[in-house]
């Protein structure tokens, strides 16, 4: 798959993510930084120190992502406020929990928002 990187711009990511965790949490804000689309991207090891601490993240492009996780293309026309738990069964992906709903969503369901 090509993947125009400019047509996404960048994505804050755990640098847990980079190393081989699985995402845990994603979610969705204005982002201060015209480069970024807003995307922030947590992974299951991440505590609050470590995510206290900005050296602890990089910005990677659309194309850096999906070879780490293909499904956050599919999320990316999610709105703004978007807050959700990636949850999971034996160490695969199975869905998402919508924080703000307090449900389990499918991606169906939260691109409907948009």
């Amino acid at each position: 798959m090509e993947i125009n990187n400019s047509e996404f711009g960048g994505f804050l990511v755990s640098k847990n993510i980079v190393a081989g965790f699985p995402i845990r949490y994603s979610f969705r804000e204005k982002s201060s930084i015209p480069q970024c689309n807003g995307w922030n991207l947590y992974s299951i090891a991440d505590d609050d120190e470590y995510i206290s601490n900005p050296d602890h993240f990089s910005i990677l492009s659309a194309e850096s992502i999906f070879k780490l996780s293909p499904i956050v293309l599919d999320l990316f026309n999610a709105p703004y406020g978007t807050d959700l738990c990636w949850l999971y069964e034996k160490g695969v992906h199975t869905g998402f929990y919508d924080l703000i709903a307090e449900k389990e969503v499918t991606l169906n369901e939260i691109l409907r928002n948009t």
